[in-house]
């Protein structure tokens, strides 16, 4: 494995779990691009500043574990979990003290020392749920009534 590659990942994590904005902003480069899948949308560098503040906003003890790394020519996979206790507004959801734990797995495009891509998923549904914003699914247990 490319040990630049994977020091990089592991700042990047860890500048997440000591809070450090800088740090996080640092690990990118200038021409940064991210993908959400899930979403179907993409985002600048500009707006990574703006989704960590929230993110530390919303939970402000959040914790990132590595669950997995695999390397691939110029690409990391990375399989992680978050965890933290919701204390303040995210996506316009008022603080409901609740703790959530949620996984998603993210690969980082790095070249000369910086994350120039990144495509990501994540369990944000599950994240919801525990959130009480969601209710659980129920497949199986009721019939379906078509008109």
């Amino acid at each position: 494995m490319n040990q630049e590659k994977i020091q990089l990942v592991h700042h990047l994590f860890q500048a997440w779990n000591n809070g450090n904005v800088a740090e996080i902003l640092d690990c990118y480069a200038n021409e940064f691009t991210r993908e959400d899948i899930g979403k179907n949308k993409k985002y600048g560098k500009h707006q990574i500043e703006k989704s960590v503040t929230a993110y530390f906003t919303a939970f402000p003890d959040i914790h990132y574990d590595i669950e997995k790394l695999i390397e691939k020519d110029a690409n990391i996979v990375v399989c992680w979990r978050a965890s933290g206790h919701h204390k303040g507004k995210l996506m316009g959801i008022p603080a409901t003290g609740k703790y959530v734990l949620f996984n998603g797995i993210s690969i980082l495009e790095i070249e000369n020392k910086k994350i120039h891509k990144v495509w990501y998923m994540w369990d944000e549904a599950g994240m919801l749920r525990q959130m009480g914003m969601l209710t659980e699914l129920r497949m199986g247990t009721q019939s379906i009534h078509r008109a």
